[in-house]
């Protein structure tokens, strides 16, 4: 048994033995990105969007549901990558950064990578952006989802899965994506968006619980946090 043992186990681990379960997974989680990540996606649907690490493909099945028509991705799991393809994805199997070192410069309109950049020692993380904000044509953007440093209950995220490295604040991916030559950045708690059930009670309760337990931590600690959850999503503009 060894760590990439643990990883490639992960498809099955998840649930995800067939293309019926991956439509399911694509049913589950499309309001999540419908409320997160649609207000930031380009608007022209011929836009040139990679997603790395795309897994199954349940992310590129959502976009492919918008009508984006030019999208790809990749991802160095054989057994995700069949299922990807199975749904008539246009990915590879690959090692993603490679894939993005291979492309010319300002050749793409957006890159995905969710539940990636943990993935990633911290050096091979700077050069992923590099080779993001390289890649990416001007007004392009990046959107990345993972594990949420400045929340009090990042272990849920960060720990369980042995293969990740790492956590990152909103103010230390703020600053390393401004020296990478990104321009915004934004972020979003995804709590509320993952109610799915009886929104109409849950969600007021839910919101009074996260603003009462904001103040909570502001009073204790002097800390602003402004993402609760144990992942968030964020967003960069080149």
């Amino acid at each position: 048994m060894n760590v990439s043992a643990f990883y490639a186990y992960q498809t099955a681990a998840r649930g995800l033995n067939s293309l019926q379960d991956v439509l399911l997974a694509v049913r589950d989680q499309s309001p999540i990105y419908d409320d997160l990540v649609s207000e930031w996606l380009p608007e022209d649907k011929n836009s040139r969007i990679y997603e790395v690490a795309c897994g199954s493909g349940i992310f590129l099945h959502w976009l492919k549901n918008l009508g984006y028509k030019n999208m790809e991705g990749s991802d160095s799991s054989e057994a995700q990558i069949l299922l990807a393809q199975a749904g008539g994805l246009p990915v590879k199997l690959a090692d993603s950064i490679g894939e993005l070192r291979g492309r010319a410069a300002g050749s793409l309109d957006c890159i995905v990578g969710l539940d990636f950049y943990e993935h990633l020692p911290k050096e091979v993380f700077l050069d992923f952006i590099s080779e993001c904000h390289r890649t990416l044509a001007p007004g392009g953007r990046l959107i990345l989802r993972g594990p949420n440093g400045d929340s009090p209950v990042v272990g849920r995220a960060l720990f369980n899965d042995i293969t990740h490295y790492w956590a990152l604040t909103t103010t230390a991916l703020t600053a390393l994506l401004q020296m990478t030559g990104f321009h915004k950045v934004l972020f979003k708690d995804d709590t509320l968006a993952s109610i799915r059930y009886k929104r109409w009670i849950k969600l007021p309760f839910a919101w009074l619980a996260q603003h009462a337990y904001r103040t909570l931590i502001r009073l204790a600690t002097r800390e602003n946090i402004r993402v609760l959850s144990s992942s968030m999503f964020f967003c960069a503009w080149k």
